[in-house]
């Protein structure tokens, strides 16, 4: 199985402002040396610079790839990412003529769905040949099901296109409700999916490839109830998984509103945090930890010391999880 990430942040794109890159910049000048470098020299001494500072972690909202060893492809969640995401399908989808591809929805809040509209494969006619399937995954408890939330989204006069004519040009579309606790199986995949805490109706994953025996957790977005004693739906997600994708948008002192980190207190957003994603991994013995979901107002820095923070905390628990803040473009590969 392999993981791509094409969208990591939460609540909103947030792309890196001009001041950001020209720190960047500065970062880079700095140390470099006097004479003239070539062109290998120069990419040597920018790879030796922190993640933070020589790239970024992406400012897309949640999108995350998954292609299973049966060859099925999963996206988890329809965030800015999906537009990078779609355009990259787009040669495998003329070479193949058509795409088959499993959408699974965490929720329908506008940071998990609002790169739909801009999938580029989604506006290929049947009648050119290309025979592509979408099935999508989501609740039942939205107020509205699945499909009309999408399509609320691009209804005139909100968009150009509306969702009718997508649905009457597209060669094959079906939706699917989940529930807490709902099991089943797709090729070598089987997935459950359970509820998690979070405003409106939210789910976790967790897929198990049965063909390698290797398991990815996702689950975003979730707010713990206390962070010393995780939530059993969450553990139960995350047992012993290979790869746990997961919310961690806040420090405990910025979900506890300290007048240091902005003084306003997260309670009730549906979001974690440091101390409880370690407590998590330690319990569930995670093999990887991917912190996901950044905050809108996190810059690189602040990311790359989460990371630190949650690593430091895993330890002094007495776990062994690898931890890695999510960036656009990882790929991690599970054989």
């Amino acid at each position: 199985m392999k993981i791509r990430l094409w969208g990591v942040r939460g609540s909103i794109a947030s792309p890196l402002t001009p001041a950001q890159v020209e720190e960047k910049i500065v970062c880079a000048v700095q140390i470099a040396p006097s004479q003239t470098l070539y062109l290998d020299r120069i990419r040597e001494l920018v790879k030796s610079m922190p993640f933070y500072q020589r790239s970024t972690y992406g400012g897309n909202t949640s999108c995350v790839e998954l292609l299973c060893s049966d060859n099925q492809r999963f996206i988890l969640d329809m965030g800015t990412g999906l537009r990078g995401l779609g355009n990259s399908l787009m040669p495998e989808m003329f070479g193949n003529k058509g795409l088959e591809v499993t959408l699974f929805l965490s929720h329908v809040h506008w940071d998990h769905i609002q790169g739909l509209p801009f999938y580029a494969p989604l506006y290929i006619n049947k009648e050119t040949g290309i025979k592509n399937h979408w099935k999508f995954y989501g609740g039942n408890d939205w107020q509205r099901r699945a499909e009309v939330c999408l399509q609320g989204q691009m209804d005139p006069p909100n968009f150009p296109v509306s969702w009718p004519e997508i649905y009457k040009t597209t060669y094959k579309m079906e939706f699917a409700g989940v529930y807490d606790l709902m099991r089943f199986s797709q090729g070598y995949m089987e997935v459950t999916s359970r509820k998690l805490n979070h405003p409106n109706e939210t789910y976790g994953y967790r897929f198990l490839d049965h063909k390698n025996n290797t398991v990815v957790a996702y689950t975003t977005d979730n707010e713990p109830f206390d962070p010393m004693e995780p939530d059993p739906r969450l553990l139960e997600l995350a047992h012993q998984a290979d790869v746990w994708i997961t919310d961690c948008q806040y420090t405990k002192d910025q979900y506890n509103g300290k007048a240091n980190v902005g003084g306003v207190p997260r309670h009730g957003w549906g979001h974690s945090y440091d101390i409880a994603v370690a407590k998590t991994a330690v319990m569930a013995k995670v093999k990887t930890v991917v912190l996901f979901h950044h905050d809108p107002v996190s810059d690189d820095q602040k990311i790359w010391d989460m990371q630190h923070r949650v690593e430091a905390f895993i330890e002094e628990m007495g776990g062994t999880s690898k931890v890695i803040a999510a960036h656009e473009g990882l790929e991690l590969n599970l054989e």
